[in-house]
């Protein structure tokens, strides 16, 4: 008897997938030993966080959200002020930023309750933009000059003292933050979210609070780039205003176009792959945006669907040729 994942519930696909993905992060570290190598990891880690935030406001509930690196920005902030000024162990100030991230999502939420479009893209570029200039010339910022000294990652004491052990560290945050996204994607509340993307008027109708689910998206995609900004500014030790810019929304978006918009595995690819290239094209810095610029130009144009998308498609055709072919096969049987 042939296995065929295909045919298995969603949910069942995605604990298999979730299995796989986590063996792939625990055999990574035995096969390239390079510190570098490493580091890669842990962005892919902190970028899949922020490119599932973006799944969720963007992909699901078909919002459009152009100010991620605002909230990356401000996740980054808080857990290095909470820990540097504040005195707080990391799980406490990463609690303490969820809060915060939180409120942010909702602030911003509402007003996606009166714009759509390229409005509402407009609103969520001015607040990142005004989040970056508020900390750039706030003095409990230390303005331009960033924070410096942030404590290494740690829980109940133990601090990750190298890069192998905040890769782990990082990577158990995204295989919980996979586990809450696939649960809610099967769940009623995903599925009010995707009713509002393909026509909220209708979803209204059908009696989705729209208000209650534009709100929900944008905090829960606010908390998911909170949490990759507590871990990225704990992970690196330094933040600076320059560190978030408007540039990173490119990427951003890129990651859940590229690996294919609506689908969380499709954001999980899209962020590997971007950090990948982001990472080593460093060098060609001059060049780096115009390369970016023209994957997300030759995305549009030839992969609509992104690389998730685009194999679900195929695969679809296939399946209905094949049940077309079986169709006419039965009739000219029963013809003879």
């Amino acid at each position: 008897m042939k296995w065929n994942i295909n045919k298995l519930p969603a949910r069942t696909k995605d604990w298999i997938l979730t299995g796989m993905f986590a063996m792939i992060i625990c055999l990574l570290p035995l096969i390239f030993s390079s510190d570098y190598i490493i580091h890669i990891g842990c962005m892919i880690g902190i970028n899949i966080l922020l490119a599932l935030g973006m799944h969720f406001v963007t992909g699901l509930a078909g919002q459009i959200n152009m100010g991620q690196y605002g909230f990356y920005c401000i996740g980054a902030y808080a857990g290095a002020l909470l820990t540097t000024k504040g005195g707080l162990g990391f799980v406490p100030s990463l609690i303490v930023t969820i809060a915060i991230s939180a409120a942010f999502g909702m602030l911003v939420g509402i007003p996606a309750l009166k714009v759509e479009g390229p409005y509402l893209s407009l609103c969520t570029i001015g607040f990142a933009e005004s989040v970056r200039l508020v900390i750039n010339s706030a003095g409990w910022s230390n303005k331009s000059n960033g924070i410096m000294r942030i404590p290494k990652l740690e829980i109940f004491g133990w601090t990750m003292q190298t890069k192998t052990m905040s890769y782990f560290f990082i990577f158990v945050f995204v295989l919980i933050g996979l586990i809450i996204v696939t649960n809610f994607v099967n769940s009623n509340y995903g599925r009010r979210f995707s009713a509002i993307k393909d026509d909220p008027l209708a979803a209204s109708v059908m009696g989705v609070n729209v208000r209650k689910v534009k709100i929900m998206a944008f905090v829960l995609c606010a908390i998911f780039a909170g949490v990759a900004g507590c871990l990225y500014a704990n992970y690196a030790g330094y933040i600076h205003p320059t560190t978030f810019v408007q540039a990173l929304q490119t990427n951003f978006l890129l990651m859940i176009v590229l690996g294919g918009l609506g689908s969380t595995w499709g954001s999980v690819l899209g962020a590997t792959l971007i950090t990948v290239v982001y990472e080593y094209t460093r060098v060609y810095a001059e060049y780096q945006k115009i390369a970016f610029g023209v994957v997300m130009i030759l995305t549009v144009l030839f992969l609509q669907r992104g690389i998730v998308g685009t194999i679900r498609y195929h695969k679809q055709q296939k399946m209905i040729r094949d049940q077309h072919a079986g169709g006419k096969n039965d009739g000219k049987e029963a013809a003879v």
